[in-house]
């Protein structure tokens, strides 16, 4: 013991103190990116929508709530069949991300859904040889329709998420600057202070070694627990968007922390070859 504590100079215990720090100024760093590039930006979103079902899950989970209104009112389940437009909920639904990303005002408009209902209903109603008495009737139906359909379209979560994605999308990108340059300055320091590069080497992939693992490890552990095929949100559409979203980071977060494993590789690579070279 006392043999190990001598070899602790000051100068070494100097070293392996902004060793760890900048291991966890890259992880930092790189969630801090992630963050950025997915959770914070109106195109992962995007991407992840087109990707995924979530707008054909959509689409049949607001027809199963409208043909259950319309058992209620007496309509044939068949007037429901082809009512709801994909095209239509993916414009209303890209309008309402919009606004989310843009800071507006959150609000779902159903005036192209109200059209196509208003529409259908008038085609039912000649087709079926039906005299609508009174129009107040056909006004609940519609209003009742158009809550449902804008609280389907409307993306659970996001409206209190709305307020802190300004906060949080500014303190990001701070945690990402400050990361850099400090990560940038202790790199500096090591190699200058060090006679022996070989050993400044040897500090620089260590921090990216285990950063880089670290970064590795956290999504393995959520997929191999299969965290993600428990993840259960109100609704089967919600439940796949959120969890394609979570896979999407998990995934930044694996590719990031496999190019700093390759990277301390490249470092070690180096490390041992200048060490060969000024052992000579």
């Amino acid at each position: 013991m006392k043999k190990f504590l001598k070899k602790l100079s000051p100068k070494k215990i100097c070293y392996s103190a902004l060793t760890f720090i900048l291991a966890l100024l890259i992880i930092a760093g790189s969630l801090s990116i992630v963050m950025k590039v997915s959770f914070l930006s109106r195109g992962f979103m995007t991407d992840v929508l087109n990707s995924s079902s979530y707008y054909n899950d959509l689409c049949i989970e607001i027809t199963d709530e409208l043909t259950d209104l319309g058992d209620a009112s007496g309509l044939d389940r068949s007037f429901f069949e082809n009512l709801v437009d994909e095209v239509t909920v993916r414009k209303d639904v890209q309008s309402y991300i919009d606004n989310f990303y843009r800071g507006k005002k959150l609000t779902v408009i159903t005036s192209n859904f109200e059209d196509n209902l208003r529409n259908a209903l008038r085609v039912y109603t000649d087709k079926n040889n039906i005299k609508i008495t009174d129009e107040k009737n056909i006004d609940y139906f519609v209003s009742k329709a158009c809550k449902i359909y804008a609280k389907s379209v409307r993306i659970t979560y996001l409206d209190s998420l709305q307020k802190l994605l300004k906060k949080a999308d500014g303190i990001f990108t701070a945690v990402l600057i400050v990361s850099v340059l400090l990560a940038a300055g202790i790199v500096v320091v090591l190699l200058l202070t060090n006679e022996w590069k070989h050993k400044s080497l040897r500090y620089i992939y260590t921090a990216t070694a285990s950063s880089g693992l670290l970064l590795v490890s956290f999504p393995l552990i959520v997929y191999i627990s299969g965290a993600l095929k428990r993840l259960s949100v109100l609704s089967r559409s919600l439940s796949d968007l959120y969890g394609a979203m979570l896979k999407g980071f998990l995934n930044d977060i694996l590719v990031i922390g496999i190019v700093f494993i390759v990277i301390s590789a490249a470092l070690w690579i180096a490390h041992n070859h200048i060490r060969r070279k000024s052992a000579i």
